[in-house]
């Protein structure tokens, strides 16, 4: 008797359990949901899948700067440097204090450098004025080493050689060259063209 009575306690507390949790409603996913996936997808070279994902979160809300971060840097793997910097734009124009903003303005940076865009410079810097040792936490093989080459690599493609040769500087502090002659000049490319490769 005192079994029977504990295995209809045991049942009913078992079916109180099912209607409780058959009760609860199905939550959607949220726009920080999305990006997570998206970087997720990201890191496992993902890249169209990752943009799915990014596109799902803005639309839930345009103006969490992350899923445009993740835009930005999806559509660059792809090698789509222009709708890169486009995305970029958007979550650069949010005015994102965080280090996502900082990310914004790297990745931004690198497109640009990739199109020839003078504001590579600008971009780069500004990210380097917010985080001076900055890492991309998505993927630390990135950092600001990389945004010291572009600011060199970009003052070199515009004919600013001394200016360039202080950020080659800062990479290499043995590193000098006369950026006056010609030869130097090719030297310097050398040096860039190397230090891309040791980066």
């Amino acid at each position: 008797m005192v079994r029977k009575s504990l295995t209809n306690a045991f049942s009913l507390a078992g079916l109180m359990l099912l209607a409780i949790g058959g009760c609860r409603e199905r939550l959607a996913p949220e726009t920080p949901d999305y990006v997570e996936y998206g970087w997720e997808l990201m890191a496992d070279q993902e890249y169209r899948e990752a943009i799915a994902q990014f596109e799902a979160g803005k639309s839930e809300d345009d103006t969490y700067a992350d899923s445009w971060n993740g835009l930005g840097w999806a559509f660059a793997r792809l090698g789509s440097a222009d709708t890169s910097v486009v995305r970029f734009t958007a979550g650069a124009n949010l005015d994102d204090s965080t280090m996502v903003g900082t990310e914004i303005l790297a990745g931004r940076s690198f497109a640009k450098l990739a199109l020839g865009d003078t504001n590579a410079v600008a971009d780069a810097k500004a990210a380097l004025l917010s985080a001076p040792n900055w890492e991309f936490k998505r993927d630390p093989t990135l950092g600001y080493l990389h945004l010291n080459l572009t600011v060199a690599s970009g003052f070199y493609s515009w004919g600013k050689f001394d200016s360039c040769l202080v950020w080659v500087r800062k990479l290499d502090d043995t590193y000098n060259v006369d950026v006056t002659t010609l030869p130097g000049r090719s030297q310097l490319a050398v040096k860039l063209q190397a230090l891309s490769g040791e980066l």
